[in-house]
């Protein structure tokens, strides 16, 4: 029996390794005889190669490391070997049935027969997908041989013609060329483009005077632009541009299968037609007519309703209907301050139509997390120039608990630690539209002591968090309120309490802050939080720790600050902007964020509330400076799954009256999964001082009070498994200095040195993308060690790779999300 075992075993391994490592994939169709090659685009000198290539949707099988090795068809193979297609169809078929003779028996049961559809389609789904797609080593782990498909190449080439033409290239010319190597076709196509068109003058005819004024009032944001290159795709967007503009001004039924072009493409002209050929554009613009009038309908009334649950009938509530400015209101169930929706609705009574406002109001009224639904809809009245319009909605809870358990696993820990969040929230907390928030956090860290020997110990830690938050801007007099109404504004008011209990010391912080918060547009967000003070207070703190941080103050470092009983008061103002999307791919974008801080401010302005914070709380010590922070980033798309990004980060921290030091937590620091990569997190610097350590060679923080980094990163696809794992390759360059006069002369910022303190790393990223979230390991060597004062990339070890005693080792950083 164990002779049969190994056999069996042995057979599986041979079969595995012989789908893996295949050289040449084989041919199930003797109709199939040539497997697709990698495809090249040549010629082409204007259009570029990804634009192209973009419309190739055949892709050849992936091969390892660019050998003639197809492991993934491989897999799809193996997994062949004992997959019948005709058993998972018979499949399909039998779910089927099942599902119909359930539903025949309880057919006169509706809630009965809603179950079965769930069940149902739920296995039917499952079994379509094993019928359609194969077991798991063929749909999961493996891919399906791609072959040479004569007719798809033919296709391909009269698209690139198509789009070639689209774009202004009428006389272009596209044919492809196949290249047989062993048994796999590559295919080069050939591009000529020919003289390029361009638009020499535009005309818009618009038979309507208004209309006509609208267009030429918005004439600098046409898409169609004259001594540009012909593009198909603007003429679409410049309709879509018209549509826009009239519509909002309430031309409603407009369309912008209304707008229609003239291309005069006759003209000739003896100096350029050697060079391009150009083009006149009319634009005709025909307005819809009703009763021989063209059109704006106004607005006659507003009705706003809030509606019963789902699945609740209208008959079980009592409907409160009330008006307020113009606006009727009809409450079933929750009831909601007029006043404030008023200031969230923009469509008003007796104004044209405006689809711009229209879409503005759903969008507010869905950022208040108030609302489940939102549904806009209209009538026509009997003239046929009026609106009725009518907002429903369906409230979501008013109560919301949620949990969160996990794991915190931080880079220079020895294990990780359980965490637990518990959550609560009420909504339109006094019937304005208010979120209240509470979140109860506690966590277990082990964490390696900075005292004693290398033990790992516990930490532990508990916060409560509560805060308010209003839709609009909480201001004397109601200053602004009017104004910021449709940019989303928001005021946050918070109280905070954190605890952590750790074998060196206790320490406990109490938090109040006031945020107002506006977004004038989808790209822009300012943050403006005029309270935001923090009491700092070390109840219990071990006397060899303490010694150490004497030590270290001694040395430079204020890590000793953040055990004093501290009173850190602020202003800060952030500004954001972002145009980089959400969701979907990454596209040509650009990030911008500033941050400027004043600490201590308050008490400039009024002095004698210091005593009077002293009579209070005690003797605290008090802190007063300036901040300013300023990240730039650029995303420039290379295909739809790679991308190169930039990053500039830059701050700096000016501190003044008593202490001349700022709290600790306002320090600068570099090193880490979101600096520099080859670094250990906030340990990097200041200048080309040495590492910082205690007598067990632990290595302690590194502040600064001036940032200077940069990281460039190339990001790419690498293979798809439950979701995409993605990989990256960055370089990061900075470093942190210290600006004061005590500082010693390797941490200070010097203009004839800082260049030799730069430090520069380099490595590459592994990112797990599920869509909803991304796991991000990134590897880091060191380049160039500024407190080394030399290169160290040869002298990395690769039997010694992860050794920290090592003047150059392979630092491993986890994340969540991409770096920036």
């Amino acid at each position: 029996m164990n002779i049969h075992c190994r056999i069996t075993y042995g057979s599986f391994l041979i079969l595995v390794l012989t789908g893996l490592f295949s050289c040449t994939p084989k041919s199930s169709s003797p109709t199939k005889s040539y497997f697709l090659g990698t495809s090249s685009i040549k010629g082409n000198r204007i259009v570029n190669d990804s634009e192209l290539d973009a419309l190739i949707p055949q892709k050849p099988n992936r091969r390892l490391l660019g050998l003639p090795f197809f492991p993934y068809v491989g897999l799809y193979r193996f997994g062949e070997l004992f997959y019948n297609r005709e058993e998972k169809q018979r499949k399909v078929i039998e779910v089927t049935q099942n599902y119909q003779n359930e539903s025949r028996i309880h057919e006169n049961n509706p809630r009965k027969l809603e179950k079965i559809q769930r069940r149902y389609a739920k296995k039917l789904e499952k079994a379509q997908v094993r019928a359609d797609q194969g077991n798991f080593w063929m749909r999961i782990l493996g891919e399906a041989p791609v072959y040479f498909n004569l007719n798809e190449v033919v296709q391909n080439a009269e698209k690139m013609q198509k789009y070639l033409y689209n774009n202004g290239f009428f006389e272009a010319k596209t044919s492809f060329k196949p290249d047989t190597v062993f048994n796999r076709i590559r295919v080069n196509y050939l591009i000529h483009e020919n003289r390029p068109t361009m638009i020499r003058d535009i005309q818009y005819q618009v038979k309507n005077y208004f209309a006509d004024s609208i267009i030429d009032a918005n004439a600098k944001d046409a898409v169609l632009i004259s001594k540009k290159r012909y593009d198909g795709d603007s003429f679409e967007e410049e309709r879509i541009r018209i549509e826009t503009l009239l519509r909002n001004e309430g031309y409603m039924g407009f369309s912008r299968q209304n707008v229609s072009y003239l291309v005069n493409d006759t003209i000739t002209n003896a100096l350029t037609d050697s060079n391009f050929k150009s083009v006149d554009i009319k634009v005709r613009v025909e307005m819809p007519d009703a009763g021989n009038k063209q059109t704006r309908y106004v607005i006659n009334s507003v009705n706003f309703e809030v509606l019963p649950p789902s699945g609740t009938p209208d008959s079980l509530y009592k409907k409160d209907t009330t008006v307020h400015q113009g606006i009727r209101y009809v409450f079933s169930d929750k009831h909601f301050s007029t006043k404030i929706l008023d200031s969230k609705i923009q469509v008003r009574p007796g104004e044209f139509y405006s689809q711009k406002k229209e879409r503005d109001t759903q969008q507010q009224l869905s950022l208040t997390d108030q609302f489940d639904f939102v549904n806009y809809n209209y009538t026509i009245d009997s003239t046929g120039k009026g609106i009725n319009s009518y907002f429903k909605v369906i409230p979501l809870k008013k109560y919301q608990i949620s949990t969160d358990i996990g794991l915190n696993v931080i880079q220079l820990q020895g294990a990780p630690g359980p965490f637990a969040n518990l959550s609560y929230k009420i909504r339109n907390v006094f019937n304005g539209l208010e979120n209240f928030e509470a979140n109860l956090r506690g966590g277990i860290e082990l964490v390696p002591g900075f005292l004693g020997n290398r033990q790992i110990y516990r930490s532990e830690e508990i916060g409560l968090n509560t805060s308010l938050t209003f839709p609009r801007l909480l201001t004397p007099r109601n200053i602004l309120q009017k104004q910021t109404a449709s940019y989303n504004p928001r005021t946050q008011i918070g109280l905070g309490y954190n605890y952590v209990n750790r074998p060196e010391y206790t320490r406990t912080n109490v938090k109040i802050a006031m945020n107002y918060s506006w977004q004038p547009t989808n790209n822009t967000l300012f943050n403006v939080s005029l309270v935001d003070l923090n009491i700092l207070n070390t109840q219990n703190i071990r006397a060899d720790f303490k010694s150490l941080l004497d030590t270290l103050y001694l040395q430079g470092n204020n890590l000793i600050n953040s055990f004093q009983k501290s009173f850190v008061s602020d202003i800060n103002f952030n500004f954001v902007y972002n145009t980089n999307a959400l969701m979907g791919p990454q596209k040509n974008a650009k990030y911008f964020r500033v941050a400027l801080e004043s600490g201590g401010t308050s008490l400039n302005i009024l002095p004698g509330q210091q005593d009077l914070i002293k009579n209070v709380f005690g003797d605290l010590q008090f802190y007063k400076y300036l901040r300013w922070n300023a990240d730039y980033r650029r995303y420039w798309p290379v295909n739809k799954r790679s991308a190169f990004v930039a990053r500039i980060n830059s701050g700096a921290i000016y501190s003044y009256g008593d202490s001349k030091v700022p709290p600790y937590e306002k320090y600068f620091f570099a090193g880490g999964s979101n600096s520099l990569r080859a670094w250990l997190p906030r340990r990097l610097g200041p200048g080309s001082s040495s590492p910082r350590l205690t007598s067990n060679n632990l290595s302690i923080e590194s502040p600064g009070e001036f940032l200077l980094e940069g990281n460039l990163e190339w990001r790419g696809f690498l293979a798809k498994f439950f979701g995409d794992i993605n990989y990256a390759l960055f370089i990061d360059a900075g470093n942190v200095w210290n600006l004061n006069s005590t500082a010693t002369e390797s941490q200070k910022f010097e203009a004839n040195s800082f260049l030799r303190e730069i430090a520069v790393g380099t490595g590459f990223g592994i990112r797990y993308d599920l869509s909803f979230f991304i796991l991000r390991f990134d590897f880091g060597i060191k380049v160039y060690d500024p407190a080394l004062q030399r290169f160290v990339l040869d002298e990395l070890k690769f039997n010694k790779l992860f050794n920290r005693t090592q003047s150059n080792f392979l630092n491993i950083n986890l994340g969540v999300g991409y770096p920036f």
